[in-house]
């Protein structure tokens, strides 16, 4: 067991999920050291009691100092838009293994490294009824989910490295930038739904995410283990209703066909070389889109670490949308 009052360093502390699991491991009683960029925004995490720690992991800049004398590390920090392979892979992989070794170096009595993957590294699931579970062969579809996968195998390779990791299926709540688009778009009484519509996939609320995370770092039965971390399974409509009940919006049906995704990333791309803006739709996220099922199972982290979401699909979107709207995001 790691002690009540023992430092946690969490990377990517200042981000989406990194910022809520800093919340929560100071409501536990842990000291939390934050892993960030001298240019990072702060606006998360600014009030909140922590120690900052100044290191880049793509770089391997700073990564000793960071890890100097922590019980564990909560690796949240990863690269999920980049120009090309390589940087994903030198980031998400190549960083994450290098933090790791900085980790057991710089602490001796480190008690867990929990690396927070992606439900993308073991890629999306054949069938509607076909839940992946921790003995899947994965095959990730995107560049994105190969470094992941390829961060996982580099870790479990580390001899001595009290590895955890956390297969997050897609996650989104209050700060979350990903699934603003989604909610944008319902709240401009669109309901735009991709291919037959019997599309469906895994989700998971941050705040549940959160609490499965600290039960992994918590558990000594965690260790070496997998876990995916979903709460519930929904088909697109399903999650397109629940945002519309969430916002009071009546929206319309729009249907697209699949065939329609290549030229759209292309005329993505023409915008992108006359903009300088990053393209909204690119192949990488073709790929992506294709796949109609992303499903996974929670059952391993409630068999042995008796996660149970507190969270249904409903109540998560309202909470998120209530939270939009103070910001002005919506």
């Amino acid at each position: 067991m790691i002690k009540p009052d023992a430092t946690i360093l969490v990377t990517g502390a200042n981000g989406f999920v990194g910022s809520h699991l800093v919340e929560a491991l100071l409501e536990a009683g842990y000291r939390v050291r934050c892993m960030v960029r001298r240019t990072s925004d702060l606006s998360f995490i600014r009030d909140l009691p922590v120690e900052l720690a100044y290191a880049e992991v793509g770089k391997g800049i700073g990564l000793l100092e960071a890890c100097q004398d922590v019980a564990a590390v909560c690796h949240c920090a990863a690269l999920t838009r980049a120009p090309d392979e390589e940087t994903f892979f030198r980031v998400n992989a190549r960083g994450s293994e290098a933090l790791a070794r900085a980790a057991l170096e710089a602490s001796p009595g480190l008690r867990r490294f929990l690396f927070v993957s992606s439900q993308a590294a073991a890629g999306p699931s054949p069938a509607a009824s076909h839940y992946l579970d921790e003995d899947c062969t994965p095959h990730p579809v995107t560049w994105y989910g190969a470094s992941k996968l390829a961060a996982e195998q580099a870790l479990l390779a580390i001899p001595g490295l009290p590895l955890t990791i956390v297969r997050a299926a897609p996650v989104f709540g209050p700060r979350d930038r990903d699934f603003l688009s989604y909610f944008c778009l319902v709240n401009r009484h669109l309901d735009l739904q991709l291919g037959n519509g019997d599309r469906a996939m895994s989700l998971i609320y941050v705040q549940d995410l959160v609490d499965l995370i600290l039960l992994a770092l918590e558990n000594d039965r965690a260790g070496g283990q997998i876990y995916f971390g979903s709460a519930w399974s929904h088909t697109h409509a399903e999650f397109s209703r629940a945002i519309a009940r969430a916002l009071g919006a009546r929206t319309v049906q729009v249907r697209l066909p699949l065939a329609i995704l290549p030229p759209m990333a292309a005329w993505s791309r023409v915008q992108c070389r006359l903009t300088g803006r990053p393209p909204l739709l690119n192949d990488q996220r073709v790929r992506d889109l294709r796949a109609p099922y992303w499903l996974c199972s929670g059952e391993k982290a409630a068999r042995e670490l008796g996660f149970a979401p507190r969270w249904d699909l409903v109540t998560a979107s309202q909470e998120t949308a209530g939270w939009y709207r103070e910001q002005g995001w919506l």
